[in-house]
């Protein structure tokens, strides 16, 4: 299998096809739509074709890389997908995920900006179109101007200036103290020149890096949930839904029912996060929170990361509407689905420092300035030492808008955003183990029991029993079931006539195993239907139970002679 890496767009599609060659039994890629640049995205679908259809089992969807820059996370769903290809038969659980689900995964969604990112200094949101613009306004626009390959920080001299250095740690800038004065002061900011634009809008020369300022759209604020307006949410886009990478994700969403469960990859912070993201838990029920929360807490087993819920990791008590437009929410408040957001690469906390997967953004807003000075210590301290060419030190340069400054810092794509390539593989390790398990925990049907006896001549009840074998319930949560996802439907075939019971029949949704609790007999994870029919004695009969989120089961019963 091969390592993982960090991948141009090439590279994806040529292990994606790779992939579907070597295991053609298993594994199929589609093309379910293209960029505005006119690349194609792609979608995996992963499973064993002898032990069914896809869609006739409970799936999980995971993607990554909706956020440009964070491509970690798209090399952690194609190290994921690889390695159930290579453990097909060596990994128990694994097996059993290939056997009875369906895998659902979409590398890369944001494949015109992480391109960019990946092959230019540029550092953007999402995609390089030119929005919230529709031209380039004048202004300070971030820029690789030394020509190092890289946008650090700068430090400009300045009697205004904020910063000072550091006395413990000169490669520190610290915070100026109330009232001090009379020594040597700084402004520091990214990289970057100053565009100034000639009368008649003539532009400068072009420059990737120097035009990531304009890329302002977020695709994780473009989904049609407490969507905000660009004046709510930078980034939310026109209107929701307004980009074509999200309408194709949108649609095979759409044309996949049995997506049960869903994790979407980012960067950073090292933390699984889940529902809710409009108040604290009680705004959930307590069947859902119970959900969510012990599934959350099986991938802090797995990962060794953090867990919480959006409001209590991202709240500051300052916002109007938490993150909205965001995909998550969208799966879970819109379809039901249980699904969670997984920040992979905790920089700070690998330094010793504290960062929001642990504490929260309330409690890291309100750290004191020398706290933040001790935690900036340990990262760059840590980054310096672990990681060759990860730290600049600050170097003089003739900026030719800013006269005499120093650039350097911590790298922000391979450090900051996301671990260096020595560390990549651990990180996708980490998740793909979640992600398994994640999978394993989606609802699955199974006939426990069939039975047919003789109550007249020509004349039979025929009984059958249904179980729900995962963690989850069939409908994946509460609300799924509330937002009338559709039932079990319960078939008969094989008879000449049906006296009694009807063929099909809807059936209640069933709990899994996560909502029952010990020393009592399961409830509502078990259902029946019976059925009076006319037939040949002897006739072989097929039943089969079907709900979207929870796969097929079938069973026969040969009718008594």
């Amino acid at each position: 299998m091969p390592a993982a890496s960090y991948l141009t767009y090439a590279q994806l599609v040529d292990r994606l096809r790779s992939l579907a060659q070597q295991a053609p039994d298993l594994v199929r890629v589609d093309v379910i739509g293209q960029s505005r640049q006119g690349r194609d995205l792609y979608a995996v679908t992963v499973t064993e074709a002898a032990t069914g259809s896809p869609l006739d089992k409970p799936a999980v969807l995971v993607d990554g890389n909706i956020h440009a820059g964070e491509v970690c996370a798209s090399s952690a769903v194609m190290h994921w997908i690889e390695q159930l290809v290579a453990m097909r038969d060596a990994d128990p659980l694994v097996r059993e995920l290939l056997r009875t689900r369906t895998v659902y995964a979409i590398p890369r969604i944001a494949v015109d900006g992480a391109e960019l990112y990946l092959t230019t200094p540029a550092r953007l949101r999402s995609s390089p179109h030119l929005y919230p613009h529709t031209s380039p306004p004048d202004g300070f626009v971030e820029d690789d101007v030394n020509g190092d390959g890289r946008i650090l920080l700068m430090r400009v001299p300045a009697e205004d200036g904020a910063f000072a250095i550091d006395e413990q740690d000169p490669r520190i800038m610290r915070p100026r103290m109330p009232g001090e004065v009379g020594g040597v002061y700084y402004h520091v900011f990214p990289e970057g020149r100053l565009v100034r634009h000639a009368k008649g809008g003539a532009r400068p020369a072009a420059s990737s890096a120097r035009d990531a300022r304009l890329h302002g759209m977020d695709f994780n604020r473009n989904f049609p949930i407490r969507w905000a307006g660009e004046s709510g949410q930078p980034g939310a886009g026109p209107f929701p839904l307004s980009e074509p990478e999200l309408r194709a994700l949108a649609d095979f969403i759409a044309a996949h029912p049995n997506i049960a469960a869903y994790a979407a990859l980012h960067t950073s912070g090292g933390v699984i996060l889940r529902q809710p993201s409009t108040g604290d838990d009680t705004v959930l029920s307590p069947a859902d929170r119970a959900l969510f929360t012990e599934v959350a807490r099986m991938g802090e087993r797995e990962t060794g990361y953090f867990s919480g819920s959006n409001y209590e990791k991202f709240a500051t008590g300052h916002e109007s509407v938490l993150m909205p437009g965001a995909a998550d929410d969208w799966m879970y408040d819109h379809l039901g689905v249980l699904s969670f957001t997984v920040e992979l690469w905790d920089l700070r906390r690998r330094a010793g420092a504290r960062g929001y997967g642990e504490i929260g953004m309330r409690k890291m807003m309100a750290l004191t300035a020398e706290e933040r000075l001790e935690d900036e210590r340990k990262v760059v301290d840590y980054v310096a030492r672990a990681f060759p060419g990860g730290y600049t030190p600050w170097t003089p340069f003739d900026h030719p808008d800013f006269g005499p400054v120093e650039i350097g810092g911590i790298d922000p794509k391979f450090v900051i955003q996301n671990p260096p390539p020595a560390l990549l593989e651990e990180e996708c390790r980490r998740v793909g183990r979640f992600l398994t398990r994640l999978g394993l925990s989606t609802a699955r049907l199974l006939v426990t029991a069939v039975s047919a006896e003789r109550i007249a001549d020509g004349a039979y009840r025929v009984v059958a029993e249904v179980a729900n074998a995962g963690f989850l319930p069939t409908a994946s949560t509460k609300k799924g079931g509330d937002l009338a996802v559709e039932g079990i439907r319960a078939e008969l075939h094989g008879a000449s006539d049906i006296l009694a019971g009807e063929s099909p029949c809807e059936l209640a949704h069933l709990d899994g195993y996560g909502f029952q609790g010990a020393w009592r007999l399961p409830v509502h994870q078990r259902a029946h239907v019976e059925w009076v029919v006319r037939a040949n004695p002897g006739a072989v009969l097929d039943v089969s139970f079907y709900a979207p989120r929870a796969g097929r089961a079938t069973a026969t019963v040969a009718l008594p002679g």
